[in-house]
């Protein structure tokens, strides 16, 4: 016969109820992984494309679930590939930002929102840059 004190059924009660309330927000610490890749439009200043391709070294920014603010950044390698991993389920929004002369205000960004499963990865549509 197992015999359990007060205080043991109380943890266990403690415990269970821990388990089935916490629900975990967006951000890092979970499975997921948003993962792309950034290509890139050399123009000069009348907007004509001079050289395209893969780029290496673009910031890339992530947003979790409504935050208006930048949550984490990368860059891309030498291939423009680039990942942010171990995500919790939920929103996101990706995007990056080009810097060029022809762009309204020298900068155009391109903008992903992401809806996350628990253990997924989702490979996004290349971005667009332009310099």
């Amino acid at each position: 016969m197992i015999k359990f004190s007060v205080t043991g059924i109380f943890f266990l009660f403690a415990i269970s109820i821990l388990f089935t309330t916490c629900k975990k927000e967006e951000g890092k610490g979970g499975l997921s992984t948003i993962k792309g890749k950034v290509y890139a439009f050399d123009l000069d200043r009348l907007g004509i494309k001079v050289d395209s391709g893969y780029m290496a070294n673009v910031k890339v920014f992530i947003s979790y679930g409504n935050h208006t603010w930048v949550d984490d950044n990368t860059r891309t390698a030498i291939d423009g590939t680039f990942a942010f991993e171990w995500l919790n389920k939920g929103d996101y929004r990706v995007w990056i930002i080009s810097e060029c002369d022809t762009c309204p205000l020298n900068q155009r960004a391109d903008m992903r929102n992401v809806r996350m499963g628990k253990k997924e990865t989702v490979t996004l549509p290349d971005f667009i840059y332009y310099y």
